[in-house]
Protein backbone atom coordinates (compact mmCIF):
# COMPACT_ATOMS: atom_id res chain seq x y z
CA UNK A 1 0.00 0.00 0.00
CA UNK A 2 1.01 3.40 -1.12
CA UNK A 3 1.65 5.49 2.03
CA UNK A 4 -0.04 8.50 2.80
CA UNK A 5 1.03 11.73 3.50
CA UNK A 6 -1.48 13.74 5.08
CA UNK A 7 -5.59 13.10 5.04
CA UNK A 8 -7.82 16.30 5.42
CA UNK A 9 -9.86 14.74 7.84
CA UNK A 10 -12.50 18.18 7.77
CA UNK A 11 -13.04 17.12 4.42
CA UNK A 12 -14.14 13.29 4.90
CA UNK A 13 -16.43 14.65 7.65
CA UNK A 14 -18.06 17.00 5.58
CA UNK A 15 -18.54 14.91 3.05
CA UNK A 16 -19.79 11.90 5.34
CA UNK A 17 -22.47 14.37 6.73
CA UNK A 18 -23.49 16.03 3.80
CA UNK A 19 -23.81 12.29 2.60
CA UNK A 20 -21.79 12.89 -0.62
CA UNK A 21 -21.67 10.22 -3.20
CA UNK A 22 -18.57 8.72 -4.44
CA UNK A 23 -19.54 9.21 -8.25
CA UNK A 24 -22.33 7.39 -10.66
CA UNK A 25 -19.79 4.49 -10.71
CA UNK A 26 -18.41 4.28 -6.87
CA UNK A 27 -22.57 4.53 -5.98
CA UNK A 28 -23.25 1.62 -8.41
CA UNK A 29 -22.34 -0.80 -6.60
CA UNK A 30 -18.98 0.16 -5.96
CA UNK A 31 -17.92 0.55 -9.75
CA UNK A 32 -15.35 2.55 -11.02
CA UNK A 33 -14.53 2.83 -15.39
CA UNK A 34 -11.01 2.11 -15.19
CA UNK A 35 -8.67 3.96 -18.07
CA UNK A 36 -5.72 2.25 -19.07
CA UNK A 37 -3.56 2.85 -21.98
CA UNK A 38 -4.23 0.75 -25.08
CA UNK A 39 -1.99 -2.01 -25.71
CA UNK A 40 -1.34 -0.46 -29.12
CA UNK A 41 -0.29 2.67 -27.34
CA UNK A 42 -2.40 4.80 -29.54
CA UNK A 43 -5.65 6.19 -26.73
CA UNK A 44 -7.19 4.21 -23.89
CA UNK A 45 -8.88 1.47 -22.92
CA UNK A 46 -12.08 1.25 -20.61
CA UNK A 47 -12.98 -1.37 -18.03
CA UNK A 48 -15.46 -1.81 -15.10
CA UNK A 49 -13.68 -1.85 -11.89
CA UNK A 50 -15.05 -3.08 -9.36
CA UNK A 51 -13.17 -1.31 -5.76
CA UNK A 52 -12.69 -4.41 -3.25
CA UNK A 53 -12.55 -2.21 -0.21
CA UNK A 54 -16.04 -2.00 1.05
CA UNK A 55 -15.06 1.64 2.95
CA UNK A 56 -16.27 5.16 1.36
CA UNK A 57 -13.24 6.91 3.13
CA UNK A 58 -11.70 8.62 0.15
CA UNK A 59 -8.07 7.77 0.79
CA UNK A 60 -8.65 4.44 0.63
CA UNK A 61 -10.53 4.56 -2.72
CA UNK A 62 -7.49 6.69 -4.19
CA UNK A 63 -4.69 3.99 -2.57
CA UNK A 64 -6.77 1.08 -3.97
CA UNK A 65 -6.95 2.78 -7.40
CA UNK A 66 -3.57 4.19 -7.76
CA UNK A 67 -1.96 0.58 -7.25
CA UNK A 68 -3.89 -0.76 -10.08
CA UNK A 69 -1.55 1.69 -12.58
CA UNK A 70 1.39 -0.94 -12.28
CA UNK A 71 4.57 0.14 -14.09
CA UNK A 72 4.87 3.39 -13.15
CA UNK A 73 6.71 4.09 -9.39
CA UNK A 74 3.92 6.32 -7.31
CA UNK A 75 5.77 6.80 -3.77
CA UNK A 76 2.90 8.77 -2.27
CA UNK A 77 -0.34 10.93 -2.56
CA UNK A 78 -1.83 14.16 -0.40
CA UNK A 79 -5.33 14.43 -0.50
CA UNK A 80 -6.71 18.27 0.96
CA UNK A 81 -9.60 20.05 -0.18
CA UNK A 82 -10.74 17.84 -2.77
CA UNK A 83 -6.84 18.44 -4.67
CA UNK A 84 -5.03 14.96 -5.18
CA UNK A 85 -1.30 15.51 -5.03
CA UNK A 86 0.68 12.33 -6.70
CA UNK A 87 4.09 11.82 -5.92
CA UNK A 88 6.45 9.62 -8.40
CA UNK A 89 10.06 8.64 -8.62
CA UNK A 90 12.38 10.45 -11.34
CA UNK A 91 11.83 7.06 -13.01
CA UNK A 92 8.85 9.25 -14.23
CA UNK A 93 10.75 11.28 -16.64
CA UNK A 94 11.78 7.78 -18.68
CA UNK A 95 8.52 7.72 -20.00
CA UNK A 96 8.13 8.44 -23.76
CA UNK A 97 5.91 11.54 -24.53
CA UNK A 98 2.93 9.71 -26.11
CA UNK A 99 3.11 7.23 -23.35
CA UNK A 100 2.76 9.97 -20.50
CA UNK A 101 0.55 11.93 -22.13
CA UNK A 102 -2.27 8.78 -22.20
CA UNK A 103 -0.64 7.98 -18.56
CA UNK A 104 -1.67 10.76 -17.10
CA UNK A 105 -4.75 11.41 -18.87
CA UNK A 106 -5.62 7.93 -17.47
CA UNK A 107 -4.89 8.20 -13.64
CA UNK A 108 -6.34 11.81 -13.92
CA UNK A 109 -9.63 10.29 -15.90
CA UNK A 110 -9.91 7.04 -13.15
CA UNK A 111 -9.26 9.47 -9.92
CA UNK A 112 -11.76 12.40 -10.43
CA UNK A 113 -14.67 10.31 -11.15
CA UNK A 114 -14.23 9.28 -7.19
CA UNK A 115 -16.36 12.24 -5.50
CA UNK A 116 -14.08 14.29 -3.28
CA UNK A 117 -11.13 14.17 -6.25
CA UNK A 118 -11.68 17.08 -8.22
CA UNK A 119 -8.34 18.05 -9.25
CA UNK A 120 -4.81 16.03 -9.33
CA UNK A 121 -1.52 17.11 -9.44
CA UNK A 122 1.68 15.60 -10.04
CA UNK A 123 5.11 15.94 -8.69
CA UNK A 124 8.54 14.23 -9.37
CA UNK A 125 10.51 14.29 -6.61
CA UNK A 126 8.27 16.35 -4.48
CA UNK A 127 9.13 18.74 -7.40
CA UNK A 128 6.34 19.70 -9.58
CA UNK A 129 6.16 17.35 -13.07
CA UNK A 130 7.96 19.58 -16.05
CA UNK A 131 7.55 18.84 -19.49
CA UNK A 132 9.24 21.12 -21.93
CA UNK A 133 10.67 23.00 -19.18
CA UNK A 134 7.01 24.08 -18.01
CA UNK A 135 4.82 23.27 -15.22
CA UNK A 136 2.11 21.04 -16.00
CA UNK A 137 0.51 22.22 -12.63
CA UNK A 138 -3.66 21.07 -11.63
CA UNK A 139 -5.49 18.84 -14.10
CA UNK A 140 -9.35 17.66 -13.76
CA UNK A 141 -10.82 15.38 -16.65
CA UNK A 142 -12.10 18.24 -18.36
CA UNK A 143 -8.00 19.35 -18.94
CA UNK A 144 -8.13 15.78 -21.43
CA UNK A 145 -10.05 15.50 -24.57
CA UNK A 146 -11.21 12.29 -25.56
CA UNK A 147 -8.30 10.06 -25.92
CA UNK A 148 -9.62 7.03 -26.34
CA UNK A 149 -9.34 4.89 -29.34
CA UNK A 150 -8.05 6.65 -32.63
CA UNK A 151 -5.50 6.42 -34.82
CA UNK A 152 -2.68 8.66 -33.78
CA UNK A 153 -1.57 11.53 -31.61
CA UNK A 154 -4.45 13.99 -33.11
CA UNK A 155 -7.83 14.31 -33.23
CA UNK A 156 -10.37 17.07 -34.24
CA UNK A 157 -12.80 19.38 -32.51
CA UNK A 158 -14.61 22.07 -33.39
CA UNK A 159 -14.10 25.25 -31.31
CA UNK A 160 -15.33 28.29 -31.00
CA UNK A 161 -12.62 31.39 -30.85
CA UNK A 162 -12.99 35.76 -29.94
CA UNK A 163 -11.05 37.84 -32.51
CA UNK A 164 -11.81 41.59 -33.29
CA UNK A 165 -13.40 42.68 -35.72
CA UNK A 166 -12.09 45.00 -38.63
CA UNK A 167 -13.20 48.40 -36.79
CA UNK A 168 -11.22 47.19 -33.59
CA UNK A 169 -13.95 48.41 -31.12
CA UNK A 170 -16.28 45.14 -31.56
CA UNK A 171 -15.32 41.22 -31.03
CA UNK A 172 -16.54 38.64 -33.33
CA UNK A 173 -17.41 34.67 -32.86
CA UNK A 174 -15.35 32.41 -34.72
CA UNK A 175 -16.42 28.53 -35.21
CA UNK A 176 -13.47 26.44 -36.43
CA UNK A 177 -12.37 23.08 -37.02
CA UNK A 178 -8.94 22.54 -35.57
CA UNK A 179 -6.44 19.26 -36.07
CA UNK A 180 -5.99 18.59 -31.74
CA UNK A 181 -2.54 17.51 -30.49
CA UNK A 182 -3.37 15.13 -27.79
CA UNK A 183 -0.07 16.46 -26.00
CA UNK A 184 -1.56 19.50 -25.43
CA UNK A 185 -4.12 20.72 -23.26
CA UNK A 186 -7.28 22.16 -24.53
CA UNK A 187 -7.04 25.54 -23.14
CA UNK A 188 -3.67 26.12 -24.31
CA UNK A 189 -4.39 25.08 -27.52
CA UNK A 190 -7.01 27.81 -27.93
CA UNK A 191 -5.15 30.84 -26.76
CA UNK A 192 -2.00 29.52 -28.52
CA UNK A 193 -4.42 29.89 -31.62
CA UNK A 194 -5.15 33.72 -30.60
CA UNK A 195 -1.64 34.01 -30.44
CA UNK A 196 -1.20 32.60 -34.25
CA UNK A 197 -4.43 35.22 -35.09
CA UNK A 198 -7.44 34.22 -37.35
CA UNK A 199 -5.11 33.67 -40.49
CA UNK A 200 -4.28 30.54 -39.55
CA UNK A 201 -8.00 29.05 -39.41
CA UNK A 202 -8.88 27.75 -42.60
CA UNK A 203 -12.61 29.53 -44.68
CA UNK A 204 -12.34 32.55 -42.38
CA UNK A 205 -12.74 36.03 -44.44
CA UNK A 206 -10.00 37.24 -42.60
CA UNK A 207 -11.23 40.83 -44.16
CA UNK A 208 -13.80 40.64 -40.92
CA UNK A 209 -11.67 39.46 -37.97
CA UNK A 210 -8.55 40.79 -37.01
CA UNK A 211 -5.98 38.98 -34.11
CA UNK A 212 -6.04 40.96 -30.90
CA UNK A 213 -3.41 39.58 -28.81
CA UNK A 214 0.22 41.83 -29.29
CA UNK A 215 2.36 40.23 -31.43
CA UNK A 216 5.48 38.91 -30.01
CA UNK A 217 3.87 37.48 -26.86
CA UNK A 218 4.30 34.53 -25.46
CA UNK A 219 1.96 31.98 -23.14
CA UNK A 220 4.28 31.62 -20.30
CA UNK A 221 2.00 29.68 -18.21
CA UNK A 222 -2.16 28.50 -18.14
CA UNK A 223 -3.64 26.61 -15.39
CA UNK A 224 -7.00 26.00 -14.70
CA UNK A 225 -8.47 25.74 -10.97
CA UNK A 226 -11.61 25.51 -9.26
CA UNK A 227 -13.08 27.09 -12.67
CA UNK A 228 -10.84 30.06 -12.75
CA UNK A 229 -8.07 29.86 -15.65
CA UNK A 230 -4.74 31.69 -14.27
CA UNK A 231 -3.01 32.83 -17.64
CA UNK A 232 0.53 34.72 -17.77
CA UNK A 233 1.61 36.32 -20.34
CA UNK A 234 4.88 37.87 -21.17
CA UNK A 235 6.05 41.71 -21.05
CA UNK A 236 4.87 41.85 -24.93
CA UNK A 237 1.30 41.67 -24.05
CA UNK A 238 1.80 45.21 -23.15
CA UNK A 239 2.23 46.24 -26.93
CA UNK A 240 -1.18 46.26 -27.86
CA UNK A 241 -2.06 47.57 -31.57
CA UNK A 242 -3.37 51.25 -31.12
CA UNK A 243 -6.62 50.90 -33.21
CA UNK A 244 -7.70 47.77 -31.34
CA UNK A 245 -9.12 48.59 -27.86
CA UNK A 246 -7.77 47.02 -24.69
CA UNK A 247 -11.37 45.40 -23.64
CA UNK A 248 -11.26 44.08 -27.15
CA UNK A 249 -8.13 42.01 -26.49
CA UNK A 250 -9.12 41.33 -22.92
CA UNK A 251 -12.17 39.96 -23.79
CA UNK A 252 -11.41 38.26 -26.87
CA UNK A 253 -9.27 35.83 -24.48
CA UNK A 254 -11.58 35.53 -21.51
CA UNK A 255 -14.77 35.31 -23.61
CA UNK A 256 -12.92 31.81 -25.28
CA UNK A 257 -11.42 30.19 -22.80
CA UNK A 258 -14.47 30.20 -20.84
CA UNK A 259 -16.22 28.27 -23.65
CA UNK A 260 -14.39 25.52 -21.88
CA UNK A 261 -17.56 23.93 -19.52
CA UNK A 262 -14.52 24.05 -16.78
CA UNK A 263 -13.78 27.70 -16.99
CA UNK A 264 -16.07 30.17 -15.75
CA UNK A 265 -13.26 33.35 -14.97
CA UNK A 266 -10.02 34.17 -16.17
CA UNK A 267 -7.23 35.87 -13.59
CA UNK A 268 -4.42 37.55 -16.06
CA UNK A 269 -0.66 38.15 -14.84
CA UNK A 270 2.30 39.38 -17.19
CA UNK A 271 5.45 38.00 -16.06
CA UNK A 272 4.13 37.18 -13.01
CA UNK A 273 3.20 40.33 -11.61
CA UNK A 274 -0.20 41.52 -11.63
CA UNK A 275 -1.26 44.93 -12.64
CA UNK A 276 -4.25 47.12 -12.39
CA UNK A 277 -4.23 48.88 -15.41
CA UNK A 278 -3.93 47.27 -19.34
CA UNK A 279 -4.27 50.14 -21.33
CA UNK A 280 -7.54 51.93 -20.52
CA UNK A 281 -8.69 48.98 -18.62
CA UNK A 282 -8.70 49.16 -14.58
CA UNK A 283 -9.14 46.22 -12.70
CA UNK A 284 -6.94 44.05 -14.71
CA UNK A 285 -5.84 42.43 -11.63
CA UNK A 286 -9.05 41.01 -11.00
CA UNK A 287 -10.46 37.48 -12.50
CA UNK A 288 -12.95 38.76 -15.49
CA UNK A 289 -16.20 36.66 -16.56
CA UNK A 290 -17.22 35.91 -19.84
CA UNK A 291 -18.80 39.48 -21.70
CA UNK A 292 -20.84 39.13 -24.51
CA UNK A 293 -21.60 42.39 -25.17
CA UNK A 294 -19.27 43.49 -27.58
CA UNK A 295 -19.50 40.86 -29.30
CA UNK A 296 -21.26 41.54 -33.23
CA UNK A 297 -22.01 39.15 -35.60
CA UNK A 298 -19.97 35.00 -36.33
CA UNK A 299 -18.10 33.32 -38.78
CA UNK A 300 -17.49 29.53 -39.13
CA UNK A 301 -14.73 27.80 -41.06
Amino acid sequence: MIRIRLVCLSLLVACLLSGCSWGDYAENKGEIILYQVAENGLGLKTTEYHLKTNTKEVVEIVDELLSTFRGVDIRDFQLKEKQLSIYFSSAYYNTKEIDEVLLRAAIVKTLCQVSGVEYVEFFVNDAPLLIDGEVVGVMSHLSFMDSIGGNGYTQEKYVTLYFSDASGKSIREVTSKLTYDMTVPLARLLVEQLLLGPEQLEGINTSDVRKTVPTGTKLNSLTIRDNVCYVDFSKEFYNMQAEINSEVVVYSIVNTLCELSDVNMVQFTIDGEQSELYGDMKGFNTPFERNLDLVTGGSKG
